[in-house]
């Protein structure tokens, strides 16, 4: 497959996986999705390290690899209660900004430059979340809103560390270490509030702890095909189905500033990776 198709491919699967998060999240509390998910994900990524051999899963950075796990389980936490709460086009419309954190984390803390042209998209990516989440403050979905910045900052954090780690470490071990650090760290909380999943509803969490490794998987495969230039336009497809989720399965309209809202995050993100782009030819 093309770069663009398995970009694609990642998005339907990540859309998938959060409106199933949505849909359970009325029965079942956020720890509890959390840890079923991941632990599903981590028997998966065992068979597939299994697989592959016992060089799969060996790792110089453990260290590193459970600083990921705990941001990943912080940004699972936050995103999870907040698609319980917003409807899914509000939450992508806060997570677009994930591109524009990492620019600026990897300025603060790597001391990396940001350009003009970066700072004035990282602005006008903080003035389309404005827009979206401005009418709301005040209101009862305004720490739901605060959930989804935390959670994008935690991912962004994610992003800055995986990007030198990918050098090293194996597809498998980045993926298996933070799901052990999320099934230990979870678990605890999810047993003081468990519920026993119905059949259905177990069936519906084991596609989303599969869908979790499948999408990343075809995030890096489609990385290597093909710029990150070139595939973003293909990511932020993901706003037309999230609306149609949205719609479709939980009957909620959205709202027109969160489309316009949408619309500026992604005109930023898209100068941003522009940019790169030039910059890489």
């Amino acid at each position: 497959m093309s770069g663009p198709a398995l970009m694609v491919v990642t998005t339907i699967a990540f859309v998938i996986l959060d409106a199933i998060v949505k849909w359970l999240s009325g029965t079942y509390g956020v720890m509890q999705i959390v840890a079923m998910r991941t632990a599903v994900s981590l028997v998966a990524i065992v068979a597939i390290a299994a697989w592959r051999g016992p060089r799969a899963l060996r790792t110089a950075a453990p260290g590193a690899h459970a600083l990921r796990g705990g941001l990943l389980l912080v940004s699972s936490v936050t995103f999870f209660h907040a698609f319980g709460i917003l409807p899914l086009a509000d939450a992508y419309t806060i997570f677009y900004m994930v591109p524009l954190a990492m620019t600026l984390l990897a300025a603060l803390l790597l001391g990396e430059r940001v350009p003009a042209r970066a700072a004035l998209a990282i602005a006008l990516g903080l003035a389309g979340v404005a827009i979206v989440v401005g009418p709301q403050l005040g209101g009862g979905a305004a720490l739901a809103y605060a959930a989804c910045v935390v959670g994008t900052l935690c991912y962004g954090l994610v992003g800055v560390m995986t990007r030198p780690m990918s050098r090293r470490e194996t597809p498998e071990a980045l993926i298996f270490y933070p799901c052990v650090v999320i099934v230990a760290a979870s678990l605890p909380f999810a047993l003081l509030d468990w519920r026993q999943p119905a059949l259905a509803d177990l069936l519906l969490i084991g596609a989303t702890g599969l869908l979790w490794p499948l999408a990343h998987g075809a995030f890096a495969a489609a990385l290597k095909r093909a710029p990150v230039a070139r595939l973003a336009p293909f990511e932020y497809t993901s706003i037309v189905w999230v609306v149609l989720v949205d719609l479709l399965v939980f009957g909620l309209a959205p709202e027109p500033a969160t489309l316009v809202g949408s619309a500026v995050i992604i005109v930023a993100c898209l100068l941003l990776v522009e940019r790169a782009g030039r910059r890489a030819a």
